[in-house]
């Protein structure tokens, strides 16, 4: 069943995404079609917090690779 999740930067706790969740399991990555709200800011393949500029991850094209520890996770 699909859950929304709310991710945020774990350094400065800016909200980053806005994501359903399908299936069990860690968030290695995020599909780009199932994120609802994007808040990030990108510079090439690197996407990182608008606020603070930690790296949260890298642009594969459909997916972004999550850099683990970069990130916090509410339901």
């Amino acid at each position: 069943m699909p859950r929304i999740l709310k991710i945020k930067c774990a350094k400065c706790g800016t909200h980053l995404y806005t994501y359903i969740k399908v299936g069990e399991g860690r968030l290695w990555h995020c599909w780009k079609k199932r994120i609802i709200q994007d808040n990030t800011t990108k510079k090439e393949n690197e996407i990182k917090c608008p606020k603070c500029g930690n790296l949260i991850g890298l642009d594969k094209g459909p997916y972004i690779n999550i850099k683990q520890k970069s990130i916090t996770i509410t339901k």
